[in-house]
C-alpha cells in the first residue's frame, strides 16, 4: 500500500484526503493552519506538525495550496527531505511559466514532480469525480498512474511540456470565469427590465447554450469563419441587449461590443461571429 502524505487541506485538499482515506489509503496531511488538518484525524488521517514530519518515508506527496509563491517556498522546504524514491504531484492552480521553470527546477535536483491541477470542487474531490490533467515525464505519469485514476473520474495525461496542464487549467477556468460574467450581464438586463432574476434564468431550462461550446470552439480554433450567425446581425443583437441593460452596470458585453466593431472594421462584417478571435488566431 502506498504511503501517501498530502501537504495542504484546504477544502479541495480535505476533500481528496477524504477520498484517500475511504479507500484505505495510509495518509499522513499537514497544513499550515493546523486544525485543518487535525479535522481530518476523525477520517482516519495521521497529523503532522511540520511538513518535513509528512514526508518521511512517503511514496507519494500531493499538493495543493493557493499559488506559485507557496508551492515554491513549499517545494524549497522539503526538497532536501523527500525521499529519494517518492513522487511529489502538485494539483494547485499555478501560471504556465512558473510551472514550467519549476519542473524544470525540480528535474535538475533529481526530484521527481508532476503538476496536475484539477477540475473539481470539495464535493467531487471526496467522490472521486472531476477531471485531472497531468503534465510532466511520461516516465513518472505511468508510475503514479493508477493512483491518480482514482482520485478522478477523468484522468488525461497531456505530456511531457510541462506547462501545457496549467496552460489548460487557465482555459477552462476562463470559460467559467465568462459564463459568469454572462449570467451578471443577463441578471442586469433582467433588472432593468423588471424580470425576476429566477425567471431571466428560466431560459436555460430549455435552451442548452453550453451545448454549442464543443463545435463552436473547434470551428474558431481552425479559423473557420463560415457564418451560422453573421457578424454583423450579431453586433445588431448586441446594441438590443447594451440598450436593454440600460443604466445597469455590465460586466463583459461592453468589451465583447468593441471586439466586434474592430472586427467589423477589419472586413469580417459578413463572417460569423467567432471572426471576433480571428486577431488571436494569427502567428
Amino acid at each position: 500500500m502506498s504511503r501517501i502524505a498530502f501537504l495542504g487541506t484546504g477544502l479541495l485538499g480535505s476533500g481528496m484526503v477524504e477520498s484517500m482515506l475511504r479507500r484505505g489509503l495510509s495518509v499522513t496531511a499537514w497544513n499550515r493552519t493546523l486544525a485543518k488538518a487535525q479535522a481530518l484525524a476523525a477520517h482516519g488521517a495521521s497529523v503532522a506538525e511540520t511538513p518535513e514530519q509528512a514526508i518521511a518515508d512517503a511514496d507519494e506527496i500531493h499538493l495543493i495550496v493557493s499559488d506559485d509563491a507557496a508551492v515554491d517556498a513549499l517545494l524549497e522546504r522539503i526538497a532536501l527531505h523527500v525521499p529519494a524514491s517518492a513522487t511529489v504531484i502538485d494539483h494547485t492552480t499555478t501560471s504556465p511559466a512558473g510551472t514550467k521553470a519549476r519542473l524544470e527546477r525540480a528535474a535538475a535536483r533529481g526530484m521527481r514532480l508532476l503538476h496536475a491541477p484539477v477540475f473539481m470542487g470539495p464535493a467531487m474531490a471526496r467522490e472521486s469525480k472531476g477531471l485531472m490533467m497531468v503534465s510532466g515525464p511520461q516516465a513518472l505519469f505511468e508510475r503514479v498512474q493508477p493512483s491518480l485514476a482514482e482520485m478522478t473520474a477523468d484522468l488525461w495525461y497531456l505530456g511531457e511540456r510541462e506547462d501545457l496542464a496549467a496552460a489548460l487549467k487557465l482555459f477552462g477556468n476562463s470559460m467559467l470565469f465568462a459564463m459568469t460574467g454572462g449570467i451578471a450581464d443577463i441578471l442586469a438586463m433582467a433588472k432593468s427590465l423588471d424580470v425576476s432574476p429566477v425567471e431571466a434564468m428560466s431560459v436555460f431550462s430549455r435552451f442548452n447554450a453550453g451545448a454549442a461550446i464543443g463545435a463552436r470552439a473547434q470551428k474558431i480554433a481552425h479559423g473557420d469563419f463560415s457564418a451560422s450567425f453573421e457578424l454583423t446581425m450579431a453586433r445588431k443583437d448586441m446594441r438590443l441587449m447594451l440598450e436593454a441593460a440600460g443604466a445597469e452596470p455590465l460586466v463583459s458585453l461592453p468589451s465583447i461590443a468593441q471586439r466586434m466593431d474592430e472586427a467589423i472594421a477589419a472586413g469580417h462584417g459578413q463572417d460569423d461571429l467567432g471572426a471576433i478571435a480571428a486577431s488571436s488566431l494569427k502567428r
